[in-house]
């Protein structure tokens, strides 16, 4: 008999859940008939011949990772285990071997979710993560089982790290010495960003980086300012230039700046996006629904030109490739590249450390920061809507804005209310994987601001949502 799927998941970017106590849907059964299922298929499309494996430090990892490698195994594909890993470094490690002979890969992470939560991330042989229509193709072939190959695969074990380290070295040589403090959280970055740091001329100071810690420091998301507070001391005492804050995997980044203060993720990906223009004028760039205006038209006022694509990771990246273009950011702190070498396009928090070094130690960097303009920009309010209806609900209030504003439709409706107040925008979408409408609302000024949260609340409700938590939202600090 064939055990149940749960559904519930296998989301829109990977698959994701809880992995500890009795009742957790993710076990390393399941984890195990996703390597067999995900290796069949690559093997099948893709004529993949070997799959890249690592993980996170969860505590939970290290069954599910040897789980979906017995699975791999099973598919009849080699297994190259990397061991413990940032989600970057699979990345990189399946474009490189990929070169060789076709290469897929799996990630054991959760990324910024709480502790006892843990998921898989599947990449094509180009490193590309899965579609979510090609992640629900693994949970329907799962639900039907699939079995074992005739031939069983050979595993082996490799570090690329010395490899990743010296490529990062090479290409982002820093002018001057630049002491940086860093706050991996006792996460997969523990792995790779001191010593790429140090490895392009920094001196490193750390917290929370201690690779045999499977506890978080704090919760791992450097999207939100409290999780970033502790390094901002950090900083400030130890007379750091910069201060970077890693997510759980390693593939989100924070920045403190010089004065101790957090850098928010819009002023982060202009300043980004200034370097980038510097040596690629006119360039396009790809931004998310969900990014400040304010960045935009920065990117404007330099000569490129911001190109407006989903909110998540994978539908990031796709979106960069079908548009041909090399660099681009989110507001969630994901910052993504086109490498040439070896050829992938990659969200890597360690890699943009590295830049932003680079750009701290040829000037200082709070001024920097500080010449960006910044709007007035409310966090993401979730507001809580039915799986069943949230996607028409959704359409229905893009629906109703339309016949009075702009609007921009690729995830969601980006709805442009600067014909009443400056620089004002709404944003109103179905998560893809909570039973929630997220909105976010910013302008120019604090009145523009709330013109445009009342708006923003008024489409709500009438929709018989309630807007009280826009309402009692503050904007970011």
């Amino acid at each position: 008999m064939i055990a149940a799927v749960p559904r519930e998941i296998f989301h829109a970017y990977d698959i994701r859940g809880r992995a500890v106590g009795a009742a957790a849907p993710l076990t390393p059964d399941l984890a195990l008939r996703v390597g067999l299922t995900f290796g069949k298929q690559v093997r099948t499309d893709e004529q993949a011949e070997q799959v890249v494996v690592g993980g996170d430090l969860r505590r939970s990892t290290p069954a599910l990772q040897q789980a979906a490698i017995a699975g791999l195994l099973d598919a009849g594909l080699d297994v190259v285990d990397i061991g413990r890993a940032p989600s970057p470094l699979v990345y990189w490690t399946t474009a490189m071997l990929t070169r060789e002979q076709p290469t897929a890969g799996l990630v054991v992470t959760a990324s910024h979710n709480p502790p006892d939560d843990n998921g898989i991330k599947l990449l094509h042989t180009d490193a590309m993560p899965l579609t979510p229509d090609q992640i629900q193709s693994v949970a329907d072939r799962l639900a039907s089982g699939v079995a074992p190959a005739v031939r069983q695969g050979e595993r082996r074990l490799w570090s690329p790290r010395p490899d990743y380290i010296r490529s990062l070295a090479e290409s982002f040589p820093l002018p001057r010495p630049l002491r940086v403090a860093i706050d991996p959280g006792n996460g997969a970055a523990t792995v790779t960003a001191a010593a790429a740091l140090r490895a392009i001329g920094c001196e490193v100071l750390a917290i929370n980086d201690d690779p045999e810690e499977t506890e978080p420091a704090h919760p791992a998301d450097p999207q939100h300012a409290a999780n970033v507070a502790e390094l901002a001391s950090f900083v400030s005492d130890s007379g750091s230039e910069l201060g970077f804050a890693f997510d759980g995997d390693g593939d989100r980044l924070g920045l403190v700046d010089e004065l101790g203060r957090r850098a928010p993720p819009d002023r982060v990906l202009a300043l980004l996006a200034q370097d980038w223009l510097a040596s690629h004028p006119g360039a396009d760039m790809h931004v998310d629904v969900k990014t400040s205006q304010a960045v935009v038209d920065h990117i404007g006022r330099l000569g490129g030109r911001a190109v407006f694509g989903p909110v998540g990771h994978s539908l990031g990246k796709y979106a960069m490739r079908d548009a041909g273009i090399d660099f681009g950011g989110e507001a969630s702190t994901h910052y993504f590249y086109r490498v040439d070498d070896p050829p992938h396009i990659t969200d890597d928090a360690v890699r943009t450390a590295c830049r932003l070094a680079r750009i701290a130690s040829g000037s200082p960097f709070a001024p920097l920061l500080d010449s960006i303009p910044r709007f007035v920009t409310s966090p993401e309010v979730k507001i809580d809507c039915p799986d069943p209806v949230k996607h028409r609900t959704a359409r229905a209030i893009a629906d109703a804005a339309r016949r009075r504003w702009p609007l921009n439709e690729i995830d969601g409706a980006r709805i442009d209310l600067s014909a009443e107040a400056e620089g004002a925008w709404c944003l109103v979408r179905a998560s893809n994987t909570t039973p929630v409408l997220t909105v976010v609302v910013e302008a120019a000024t604090d009145d523009g601001y709330d013109t445009a949260r009342r708006i923003a609340a008024d489409l709500l409700a009438d929709r018989q949502l309630d807007p009280a938590p826009l309402l009692s939202q503050p904007p970011l600090d």
